[in-house]
């Protein structure tokens, strides 16, 4: 499938969702997402017509109306009225910090609430907020979250976490494998798929069993040469991470980030 840059992402979570029933009641959360059909997930949308709560700290005239034409055109395509239903779940702007991520979240479901995929994308202290929403116990059946290749697999660093934060190197941004790898492994969620240079899959171990183990050294993008490699083979036509021609790191920029 080619709805997303990353387009084998949309085709990985049909398959998982033939695997995993994702029951009569759908539902999508996603952090930094503002289109209504979704990037990432648009396959599983398309497919499952779920309930979606999107945060984005972005959302202006344009976005609104990109979404409406979105809407009406899957509805045209599909030859279903179903998918007007998304006119009830358009992104709202909300900046969204570890103080305040579970209270608007208690607000718009309750904790027994199942949630079929769960998606934190801000490019910057996403691990922050991965974290408290794993201890308030929202556990989504996938839990879909951006790593940077650019740390390597042996640093356990993330992005700040301040408001303040503005670094020049596009490179820096999120949170190592390693940190991520480590903080799944206490909540019970396994690794299920790699996507390239972009994010990590982790499935609750209730459902790991249908999945097979996953290598990182395979899979992770951490020189030129394995960048230009997945986008040749995965990616849309003339997709270019935003970060690629930024210089790489050193270790005066590794002492910026917070370690673990």
């Amino acid at each position: 499938l080619r709805e997303c840059p990353h387009y084998g992402e949309d085709g990985v979570l049909l398959e998982i969702f033939e695997r995993i029933d994702p029951g009569k009641t759908p539902l999508c959360i996603e952090f930094g997402e503002s289109r209504v059909l979704g990037t990432t997930t648009r396959a599983f949308r398309i497919r499952h017509a779920p309930q979606a709560i999107y945060f984005t700290g972005d959302y202006n005239l344009r976005s609104f109306i990109l979404n409406c034409i979105d809407i009406f055109k899957v509805s045209f395509v599909e030859k279903n009225l179903k998918y007007l239903k998304f006119f009830l779940n358009m992104p709202f702007k909300f900046f969204v910090t570890e103080e305040n991520i579970i209270q608007i979240l208690n607000k718009k479901i309750s904790k027994s609430t199942r949630i079929n995929i769960l998606t934190v994308d801000i490019d910057s202290y996403d691990y922050y907020l991965i974290r408290k929403l794993l201890a308030n116990k929202f556990m989504p059946d996938i839990f879909i979250v951006e790593y940077n290749p650019s740390f390597g697999l042996d640093l356990k660093v993330t992005y700040p976490n301040k408001l303040t934060t503005n670094f020049k190197n596009k490179r820096m941004y999120g949170a190592s494998y390693q940190l991520l790898q480590e903080l799944f492994n206490q909540y019970d969620y396994k690794l299920c798929f790699v996507s390239g240079f972009c994010n990590l899959f982790f499935v609750h171990n209730k459902y790991a069993h249908q999945f097979s183990a996953i290598n990182i050294e395979d899979e992770i993008t951490d020189t030129d040469e394995k960048i230009i490699n997945y986008i040749q083979k995965y990616c849309q036509n003339g997709f270019i991470p935003s970060w690629f021609q930024d210089p790489k790191l050193d270790g005066s920029d590794i002492k910026q980030l917070d370690q673990f």
